[in-house]
């Protein structure tokens, strides 16, 4: 007896979709605070950096640019432009947060979060932006 979702197999490109979409918003949301929060918050987030011997100098500017490459990159998968090599970026990114994080112990949510962000990020990669998407070749 063949199974009632078999003929979803023939859908997979909405699921790609949906991947890319979902994994983009989700970034682009968290990047747009990052971008705006000014200061204080930049030097937060780029104090990650410290685990690759960044000078702490450098964590306000390392701060502005995780959150702009987050918000563009989420725009970019969304759309489904340059999706390989936007979820190579990101996931560089996501990645010295999640390294800061084992670095520091702290297991908890937030570092489900971006394990499971990075995880997504990297199956995009070799995914790729599937079917519907504006990458897609012959438009």
């Amino acid at each position: 007896m063949k199974s009632p979702l078999a003929g979803l197999g023939k859908l997979d490109y909405i699921g790609i979709l949906f991947y890319r979409v979902g994994v983009g918003a989700l970034l682009a949301f968290h990047g747009f605070p990052i971008i705006t929060g000014g200061g204080d918050v930049w030097t937060d987030v780029g104090s990650a950096a410290a685990i690759a011997s960044l000078p702490s100098a450098f964590f306000e500017y390392v701060g502005l640019a995780s959150g702009v490459i987050q918000f563009a990159g989420g725009i970019l998968l969304v759309l489904g432009l340059f999706t390989r090599a936007t979820s190579l970026t990101l996931s560089v990114v996501v990645g010295f947060a999640l390294a800061n994080l084992i670095v520091e112990s702290s297991f908890h949510l937030s570092f489900m979060v971006h394990l499971q962000v990075t995880l997504a990020l990297l199956g995009l990669l070799f995914i790729g932006p599937g079917r519907l998407s504006l990458d897609r070749k012959g438009i």
